[in-house]
């Protein structure tokens, strides 16, 4: 992309306002040290101790993180329980500049989870633990999904776009849900001109009329479930191009399919694109990599990009968040700017 036309973009995004509808999950990380440790009467075992701790936005929480950062203003679309982890989360959410007025709070649920202890031994060596996840075990109410849905009609209407992130592994447990999914065809139907893109780690093919974002696993399931192709789960460029057209032809909106290292593939208005992945030296951590993505694409659209142009902006989000060990990362437009040089450059020599 010339250089000009990929900072008119970004110069756009200040102007964007862009939701998030998903399951924001506060992400708990306790610092332990062994050298404390005290012995229980009780339970007859080690009684870890704790000198710190912290709570932040995680799963759609890292899509908000990654709006702000690249200077749009981002609104949450979800739940928390009456608890003090959605205390937590709320104050984190308000700290990161992130609206909450369409962002319910519930006594029918508790708020998602994830606590992260580490473990800092007499070697002073810091040993992640086993992670503890909080999440609920039944069903939302109807009514819960009614105000959901209800919540994302209002949205489209107030916002450039709605982005989607469902990670939550049985349908109806967490945000969304065959209620919510039908708000967000309808959104998409009424505001064709504004994106509605969905990344969802298990129901992909259960949505219709909406734009979606998900690696090569989850759109080899994606086209397997809908009967009209059986593909092995396999990182071929053909077989990954044919899933996005798949797909396309179905939803009708743009599809964005990462490659890991090998980059971004799509299809929109049933022209398929490709961009190579952008030459990473040294350590990578790919957590939070796909919301970042997500953030990228979806910002970019909402600020006039093609899909071409957003899932280039998309690839070069990502290959920045995965650089930050240790944390779900964020990219800027400081980052972005610098980044696109680097990748000209890559780009020309191959």
């Amino acid at each position: 992309m010339e250089t000009k036309r990929f900072e008119a973009i970004l110069s756009n995004f200040s102007g964007c306002k862009v939701a998030v509808l998903g399951d924001f999950f506060l992400d708990l990380y306790i610092q332990l040290e062994r050298s404390l440790s005290e012995f229980s009467i009780e339970t007859h075992k080690e009684a870890f101790q704790a000198v710190d701790w912290r709570g932040q936005p995680g799963a759609a929480g890292v899509v908000t993180n990654n709006l702000v950062a690249l200077g749009a203003q981002a609104a949450a679309i979800g739940y928390t329980g009456q608890d003090g982890n959605g205390f937590t989360l709320r104050q984190a959410l308000k700290a990161g500049q992130v609206s909450l007025d369409y962002f319910l709070e519930t006594p029918d649920r508790f708020t998602p989870t994830y606590t992260k202890p580490m473990m800092r031994e007499l070697d002073n060596a810091n040993i992640e633990l086993n992670r503890m996840d909080l999440i609920n075990r039944s069903p939302n109410p109807e009514s819960l999904n009614q105000a959901l849905a209800e919540n994302v009609l209002n949205a489209i209407e107030a916002y450039d776009g709605i982005l989607v992130v469902e990670q939550v592994q049985k349908d109806g447990y967490g945000t969304l849900s065959p209620t919510v999914r039908k708000a967000l065809t309808k959104a998409s139907a009424l505001h064709p001109e504004k994106p509605v893109m969905i990344d969802s780690r298990h129901f992909a093919a259960n949505y219709e009329g909406v734009s979606l974002k998900m690696n090569i696993s989850e759109a080899i399931k994606a086209v397997n479930a809908l009967g009209i192709d059986s593909f092995a789960d396999c990182d071929d460029p053909q077989t990954v191009e044919r899933c996005t057209k798949i797909l396309w032809e179905k939803n009708n909106r743009p599809i964005f399919v990462t490659m890991g290292a090998d980059g971004i593939t799509g299809t929109a208005e049933g022209q398929s694109f490709h961009h190579p992945g952008v030459r990473i030296e040294g350590p990578i951590d790919i957590v939070g990599a796909g919301d970042s993505v997500l953030a990228g694409i979806g910002l970019a659209l909402c600020a006039g990009a093609t899909s071409r142009e957003a899932a280039f902006i998309g690839n070069l989000v990502g290959s920045i968040t995965i650089q930050q060990i240790g944390t779900t990362g964020i990219a800027t437009q400081d980052d972005l700017i610098n980044r696109h040089y680097q990748y000209q450059k890559q780009l020309e020599q191959e």
